[in-house]
């Protein structure tokens, strides 16, 4: 393919060949290069005068620099999560006069063993960052567990506080416990935030220590529910009721018929979850609960 150019200045035409073209190109390829230099150079000598650094890591991919990074962030969050912890740990101690120093974080915990048989096994990042992760959600569990403690022995100190540990019915088998646990709809793995307890329908549930109503509904997944706040962010919720018999604002008192037992809501038989939640986290109910005692019952006119 041959160009012809055409100029007023010029008394003939200019032809420009094959050979012609590769040259231009050729040009055109070393200007481009040239700019894109110069370019570079131009960036690197202004963040360097505005004292902006590119940290790199040798060997090390930007994407796993990255999460790298968020490991360190999550690490200093631990460390500020561990040192409030320290400090509930004294407060607890104070109050229950318990030895709070093997319980410090600060203090490392004796270990030791004998060489395993099997084989050792290296860390990848993606089992490290599951670790820490795990450890974050312990280390939450025990903050929330160690304000708990800290409030009831405050308020039993100062005779303010009845902590809800009545059995909430006579139907005393548990067919689910608080945790991990395989969800009976789409046997995935769900966390039970209560305990169940077994027993036929019209069983009288009670109110696990006084307070004051705070729910007294239906719920698309807890059915017939109940709600009683005892203070302090302490609530106890009684779920899957066949028939509600107190009222939204209504004082109860220990042992109080609430509600009767039934299979309402998300639940695949009659059955009553029971829970307890301290500023809305849900606490784990066995903590409270006297198991070896019956449920304290209190006889009203109504009866």
């Amino acid at each position: 393919m041959n160009i012809i150019l055409v100029s007023n200045r010029l008394s003939r035409a200019v032809t420009l060949g094959p050979r012609h073209l590769w040259l231009v190109a050729i040009f055109c390829g070393l200007a481009l290069f040239g700019l894109l230099t110069v370019a570079s150079w131009a960036t690197y000598n202004l963040t360097r005068s505005l004292g902006i650094s590119l940290p790199t890591l040798p060997g090390v991919p930007v994407t796993q620099q990255r999460q790298i990074d968020l490991l360190a962030v999550r690490l200093g969050q631990m460390q500020a999560q561990l040192v409030r912890l320290d400090g509930l740990t004294r407060r607890v101690a104070d109050r229950t006069g318990i030895d709070a120093k093997p319980f410090q974080s600060n203090i490392a915990a004796p270990q030791g063993g004998a060489m395993s048989s099997l084989p050792e096994r290296s860390l990848n990042l993606a089992q490290l960052q599951a670790l820490v992760g795990g450890a974050d959600g312990k280390i939450e569990n025990a903050i929330d567990q160690y304000d708990l403690f800290d409030t009831i022995l405050t308020q039993r100190k100062l005779n303010t506080f009845q902590a809800p540990a009545n059995l909430p019915t006579a139907a005393g088998v548990r067919s689910s416990a608080y945790g991990w646990r395989i969800d009976p709809f789409d046997g995935r793995q769900t966390f039970h935030e209560g305990i169940d307890f077994v027993g036929d329908v019209g069983t009288a549930i009670f109110a696990a220590a006084g307070g004051k109503v705070l729910k007294a509904e239906y719920h698309n997944e807890y059915g017939n529910m109940v709600e009683i706040e005892h203070g302090n962010g302490i609530i106890s919720r009684y779920a899957h009721a066949s028939q509600l018999l107190v009222k939204v604002g209504e004082e109860v008192r220990t042992g109080q018929k609430l509600a009767l037992l039934g299979s309402t809501g998300r639940s695949t038989g009659p059955h009553l979850h029971f829970e307890i939640r301290y500023k809305g986290v849900p606490q784990n109910p066995l903590y409270f609960l006297q198991l070896g005692a019956k449920p304290a019952t209190v006889k009203l006119a109504s009866d």
